[in-house]
């Protein structure tokens, strides 16, 4: 018996025996499902799952008799896990109370029944894993249903955010390398329950391409995006043999997705999705681009969310940074509005703007914006967060779970490192990717934007009375001269900008910061929510 085949039929875990509540029988299992609650959402998943377990685990089934009872089984199974997905869908993350527990749950319908028919698929081979005759067509059927179930695990935990199933990337890995070795991987197979189903080759690479781009850096509208956009390049990602500067390795056996520890057995050539991503960008108006696939639908993404994906390209295939053991405790806060009250003394923006402007705050101006410029909310606390490694270009951070703590993939977080009282010691770092832990503890990525970030008014000079905008002013690094300002909205174009801020004249002279009046600022990028513009003396004049 080969390695291969024999991995294939390996059950999770060894050696454990389940009952199945029907038996070793097709027309009983149907039977069985027609006594289900199915209006009770909760209880009919509960007795599936039950179901499922046995299924996957039970090792002495003869012939198609598994294959049998999962075809039954996956009509009720697949309503089920739609009307407990609909159950969570667009409900603030991380997922409280009777809602917590729903998408392990989901989960776990996915990766039992992926189980099952990769089980099955063993079952209908020969003792030394040949495929008889005439039965090909089942095993290619049953290997293809494991490969699009594991796929939905891992598409549910990305979804919220969550740590990835356990054994749904060694399933994977087992299933298609059986397919590869009994040469099913493209073999198309119809189903009538998931319109359009791939072929087992089509979808592993899906989803080995969803792995690398990180779907964790993305909202949950733009993972749809991606997702489409790696539905749409699969077929011109071809796995090699051997190693690239454009390619990213995959394990052979283990539970985990690309770029893991594990030897890699093949290696993901990223050229064309990457190429394809290069042009949208440079075709991109700043704002948003068109990605072409050489097959299939253009999916339309935010210039922002092409950078993501050019940084994932990017760090799947060589490491930028040494990441370094930290371990030391930090304040954070999140969003512009919270970042500005600390790093202005804990002051509202009505009453920072009034000290720093003067004059300059016409009565029509301040009334403009003086309903809603006091908007602090508990957002701007100081929350403590455990470094838990870091780099020149970030940190990986932990927070202990708070029911208050809502966070969000591109949302801006302010990282206090100097004496508690000094509201100057700010770091501005955008949340790149989340997941929430099984404990409520929330792991995040923070890519570091400036290492010094200070409070300031902004406020047009023209003839209109504009009201005053919060920004951030951003120390540029290591000594350059490109000032950088994150601002909530879009700043007035075509006229010089008045700016307010706290500052002693030596430390404007040492820091050569831009006079009270900045003239030609540009977009350098759209962050979600916020804008980030440049400012270079050298080349923008002053007012």
């Amino acid at each position: 018996m080969g390695e291969v085949y024999r991995r294939l039929g390996e059950t999770l875990p060894p050696g454990l025996r389940a009952e199945l509540p029907f038996g070793p029988d097709a027309k009983r299992a149907a039977g069985w499902i027609e006594t289900l609650p199915r209006a009770d959402v909760a209880a009919t998943r509960r007795a599936l799952l039950r179901a499922l377990e046995a299924l996957s685990l039970t090792h002495a089934l003869k012939g198609a008799t598994r294959r049998e009872i999962a075809e039954v089984l996956r009509p009720a199974i697949l309503d089920n896990a739609l009307s407990t997905q609909r159950l969570f869908a667009g409900k603030p993350l991380p997922l409280a109370g009777d809602l917590a527990g729903l998408p392990g749950e989901l989960e776990q319908l996915h990766l039992r029944l992926a189980h099952a028919y990769r089980m099955a698929a063993a079952d209908q081979c020969a003792p030394s894993g040949s495929l008889p005759w005439l039965r090909g067509g089942q095993v290619a059927e049953a290997a293809q249903r494991a490969t699009y179930h594991y796929g939905e695990a891992l598409l549910v935990a990305w979804r919220v955010y969550a740590d990835l199933p356990v054994d749904a990337w060694r399933g994977l890995h087992r299933t298609y390398r059986f397919a590869v070795e009994r040469e099913l991987e493209r073999r198309p197979s119809s189903d009538p329950l998931v319109s359009g189903l791939p072929t087992i080759q089509q979808r592993y690479v899906e989803l080995l391409l969803m792995h690398v781009v990180n779907p964790r850096a993305f909202s949950q509208p733009e993972q749809e995006r991606v997702w489409a956009m790696c539905e749409a390049f699969a077929a011109r990602t071809p796995l090699r043999d051997t190693p690239s500067a454009t390619a990213v390795g995959v394990a052979d056996d283990a539970d985990e997705g690309p770029g893991g520890k594990a030897p890699p057995r093949q290696h993901l050539d990223l050229v064309g999705f990457a190429a394809a991503v290069e042009a949208a960008l440079a075709a991109s108006d700043g704002e948003s681009a068109i990605v072409m696939p050489e097959h299939g639908v253009p999916v339309k993404m935010s210039a922002d969310g092409l950078r993501k994906l050019r940084r994932a390209f990017s760090h799947a295939a060589a490491r930028q940074f040494t990441r370094l053991d930290a371990g030391h405790t930090v304040e954070t806060v999140f969003g512009l509005s919270g970042l500005h009250y600390q790093a202005s003394g804990e002051r509202d923006f009505d009453a920072f703007a009034r000290q720093v402007l003067g004059d300059a705050l016409t009565e029509t101006a301040r009334a403009s914006w003086s309903a809603g410029g006091a908007d602090v909310s508990a957002r701007s606390a100081r929350i403590p967060a455990l470094v838990v490694d870091q780099s020149l270009g970030g940190y990986r951070m932990r927070w202990a779970q708070d029911n208050q703590l809502r966070l969000r993939v591109g949302e801006v977080v302010g990282i206090h490192v100097g004496d508690q009282e000094d509201p100057s010691d700010w770091m501005l770092g955008i949340l790149r990717w989340l997941r929430y832990e099984a404990d409520g503890q929330v792991m995040a990525g923070v890519e570091l934007l400036s290492r010094a970030a200070g409070a300031v008014a902004l406020m047009g000079t023209g003839a209109a009375n504009r009201a005053p905008l919060r920004a951030l002013e951003l120390r540029p690094p290591y000594g350059g001269g490109d000032w950088l300002y994150l601002a909530a909205q879009r700043l007035p174009q075509g006229e010089a900008l008045r700016i307010g801020r706290e500052q002693e004249p030596v430390d404007q002279l040492l820091d050569r910061r831009p006079e009270d009046r900045l003239s030609d600022l540009r977009l350098v990028q759209i962050l979600g929510d916020y804008f980030l513009y440049r400012y270079a003396p050298a080349t923008a004049g002053h007012s």
